[in-house]
């Protein structure tokens, strides 16, 4: 018995002896391989991937809306204008009048006399207008409505910041590590010295992450358009709430003024507090709200034309005979 733990001991001993070490040959390798193609994967795939989600989101966050919307409609009018002002009027045609007046001459005195009088063509007379002008008719209207949106000063500028701080200290790290194995070996001794690398520094991505559009946004748009005051009413308020942003190690070294009061969490639960406006305006739930404004409104149902029925004592009576009252 004892023979057989003993072999069964050494046998184990002896797997345990090879498996590690073809695990650990295998381990060697893998990693050969991959300090071989480390760089190749930085500029092939992990810079691509990660700065491309963050340079479309900044390009998400400076795009326009740029569109045209035509506008055709006949529009119904139906009201009543009143004028109420003097004017000269110019006759076209002869006006032939007839009066009854009194004519004083040295010894002849006519009283009650007729007398017939024509107004010529092109006389102007003036005139007070005081009368409503009627006016039912359908007026074609033909537009074209242009709106230039810059998405920067919309709600969306939010979502798109949001997602460029998730990415942003990544895509910028990454083009700041070292680009080949001689600036790896820079990099190392420079923090075994002491020193402290700073991955987050501005580099040429970082400065411009978007090249720009496909097509242009704003070209010839009037200048007196774009600097018409907006309607106070329609000035959007200040609400103080920003992005959640990121991972908080990184994104505290992008938003340093942040994180000194308290983080994203603290100041957007002060900004809350002293929000200016009710909730539905500035925590997305807008949709929900108007939805539920337009339920409560009421709903105007035409009343149903009936057609009178023959039968009735008087005409139009839907043929229904009053109730005879007893005498």
């Amino acid at each position: 018995m004892r023979k057989f733990l003993r072999f069964m001991g050494r046998s184990f001993w002896r797997f345990m002896v090879i498996f590690s070490f073809i695990v650990n040959l295998v381990l060697v390798v893998v990693v050969l391989i991959l300090a071989a193609t480390l760089f190749d994967i930085k500029h092939n795939i992990a810079e691509p991937l990660v700065g491309g989600l963050y340079s479309a989101f900044v390009g998400l966050e400076d795009a326009t809306i740029d569109w045209t919307i035509p506008v055709r409609a006949d529009v119904p009018v139906n009201l009543d204008i009143p004028i109420n002002q003097n004017t000269v009027v110019t006759l076209t045609e002869a006006v032939p009048l007839t009066v009854v007046a009194q004519i004083q001459a040295p010894s002849l005195t006519l009283s009650n006399a007729r007398v017939s009088l024509s107004l010529p063509v092109g006389l102007q007379l003036p005139v007070a207008l005081n009368l409503p002008v009627t006016v039912d008719d359908t007026l074609p209207v033909s537009l074209d409505v242009r709106a230039v949106i810059p998405l920067k000063e919309t709600q969306l500028y939010d979502v798109a910041r949001s997602l460029q701080l998730m990415f942003e200290p990544l895509a910028v790290a990454l083009y700041n590590l070292p680009q080949n194995w001689g600036e790896a070996f820079a990099l190392a001794g420079d923090v075994l010295s002491g020193g402290q690398p700073n991955l987050l520094a501005q580099n040429a991505f970082s400065l411009r992450p978007w090249p720009g559009f496909s097509r242009t946004a704003g070209l010839n748009y009037p200048l007196d358009l774009l600097t018409a005051p907006v309607p106070p009413d329609n000035v959007p308020l200040d609400t103080g709430i920003i992005p959640a942003g990121g991972i908080p190690l990184l994104d505290e070294a992008l938003r340093p003024q942040v994180y000194t009061q308290g983080g994203p969490g603290m100041v957007n639960a002060t900004a809350e507090f002293a929000s200016p406006a009710q909730a539905p305006f500035w925590d997305g739930s807008y949709a929900d709200y108007r939805a539920g404004i337009l339920t409560q409104a009421p709903q105007w149902t035409p009343t149903p034309e009936i057609t009178p029925l023959p039968g009735g004592e008087n005409p139009g009576d839907l043929g229904i005979i009053p109730t005879p009252t007893s005498p």
